[in-house]
């Protein structure tokens, strides 16, 4: 959601609830409750009550509040809006619309009935209903932000994404430092797929008002999406001159200078920040990654750990320190740390993959094909864990189970030609020629060029002749 649904409806009596005069209505409330008295309180003073037990979430004290105000004001339209409103809340959207139907001859021009009748019929789906009634609001109140935000919505949910935009843009231009408003802009603008239009109105905000910071920021993120980096660059060092504690536009500049392969400047950008604001966990991995691009592995590290300090449970610091180590060979420790990246996230299937090369390298075979076998249910297309999987099997003098596995990779990919030629080299391993040869012809028929990985694979096939035979046919 943009915005909180009903936020426009209650603001003056939220505004008025800070004065002494709400306090002492809330205060005489709950005496009545307490004392079990009966007071009595204008209807003014009853929506007060119930605004404020609503956005406390006091359920009990808001049907309190609701049924005093039925006994004092049965025709009450405001008070029965107030609890269609609240039965919303609690979706019960159906006895809320049954409550509206029932006073809509008295609430005709009421602008706040309008307005929860459309969000009732948004409840219920029937987004089509919600839109003509915000439509009408929007019409006679074209600045209202509320409507605007829910019209907005409402085209989402219809996936009328073009429409939902212009309804951002409106909402910009209402209020041009709003960051939630851009940033929905952004994503409504990623359904819609409407880039180069969508950097066009923010030049046109931008030629009215040459110093909104966001306007500037949110350009530099379009040409991102476009990978148009400089032009991104330049838009995000435009929103540093504007406002040099803007740390976004920083990380965000570092990130196009990373794209562009510069990732000193990357660095660079990322530690100019630090003069502004203490550097948090993803900023320093951020860091960390570029010295990573750089070959600087143990400046690397470094920041990584420092992640790890700002916030222990940000896994893929974690994988990153066990890739590093593993890549040096340190596999007990890299083991150590990728353990502590799976505990975090445990379905994410690098860390896993990670996990399982690892246990296969210092000799953990049970737990590297618990590993492997996890990558492989989470992801039956993930081609290279399969062939590891059947590969680990295979060394282990497991050839069926190796077998068996790459059949069951064929279930979820039954066109892959690396699949066939590894299976081919099991099936001769074991001896039994003319179903090999015949999963062999099956991968030369598929693709031709990768033939080569049975003999990387098993190099003694080059010997056979009826697999050269194939190969002259086939080629």
């Amino acid at each position: 959601n943009i915005l909180a649904t009903f936020k426009y409806m209650f603001e003056e009596s939220l505004n008025r609830e800070d004065d002494q005069h709400s306090k002492r209505l809330i205060s005489r409330f709950e005496q009545m409750i307490s004392q079990n008295e009966h007071v009595y309180f204008d209807s003014d003073d009853l929506e007060i009550i119930i605004d404020h037990y609503f956005y406390e979430d006091h359920k009990t004290n808001v049907f309190k509040a609701l049924e005093l105000s039925e006994k004092l004001f049965p025709f009450s339209v405001e008070l029965k809006i107030k609890k269609a409103q609240v039965l919303i809340s609690l979706e019960e959207v159906d006895t809320a619309i049954e409550l509206l139907n029932g006073i809509e001859p008295l609430a005709k021009n009421n602008d706040d009935f309008a307005f929860v009748l459309a969000v009732a019929h948004s409840k219920s789906k029937n987004h089509r209903k919600a839109i003509v009634i915000l439509e009408n609001l929007h019409e006679k109140d074209p600045e209202n932000d509320e409507v605007i935000s829910n019209l907005a919505n409402e085209y989402q949910y219809i996936n009328e994404h073009h429409k939902s935009s212009k309804m951002i843009e409106k909402l910009i231009s209402l209020d041009p430092e709003n960051d939630l408003y851009w940033y929905s802009y952004y994503l409504c603008g990623e359904l819609v797929n409407g880039t180069d239009e969508s950097i066009r109105f923010v030049k046109r905000l931008i030629s009215k008002d040459p110093y909104s910071i966001l306007a500037w920021f949110y350009l530099g993120v379009l040409f991102q999406k476009k990978e148009d980096h400089l032009k991104a660059i330049e838009a995000f060092d435009y929103a540093i001159l504007i406002d040099e504690k803007y740390i976004r536009s920083y990380t965000y500049k570092a990130e196009s200078l990373s794209e562009l392969g510069l990732y000193q400047k990357a660095i660079d950008s990322c530690e100019e920040s630090f003069e502004f604001e203490e550097p948090n966990c993803p900023l320093y991995y951020d860091i960390g990654e570029y010295h990573e691009k750089l070959d600087r592995l143990d400046k690397a590290l470094s920041f990584y750990y420092k992640a790890l300090r700002k916030d222990d449970q940000y896994a893929d610091a974690w994988y990153s320190i066990a890739l590093i180590l593993e890549s040096k060979g340190e596999n007990l420790e890299a083991l150590f740390h990728i353990k502590k990246a799976i505990d975090k996230d445990d379905k994410n299937l690098d860390y896993l993959y990670l996990y399982a090369t690892i246990h296969e390298k210092v000799g953990f075979v049970k737990e590297a094909i618990i590993a492997y076998k996890k990558v492989v249910e989470i992801d039956q297309n993930d081609l290279e864990s399969w062939l590891d999987y059947s590969n680990l099997l295979f060394k282990q003098e497991s050839v069926d189970e190796a077998i068996d596995s790459l059949y069951e990779a064929l279930e979820f990919n039954p066109e892959n030609a690396k699949i066939y030629y590894r299976l081919s080299a099991y099936i001769l391993e074991i001896g039994d020629e003319t179903k090999g040869l015949n999963v062999f012809k099956k991968a030369l028929s598929l693709n031709f060029d990768l033939h080569s990985e049975l003999f990387q694979f098993m190099p003694k096939v080059k010997e056979n002749e009826n697999i050269l035979f194939l190969l002259t046919n086939y080629k």
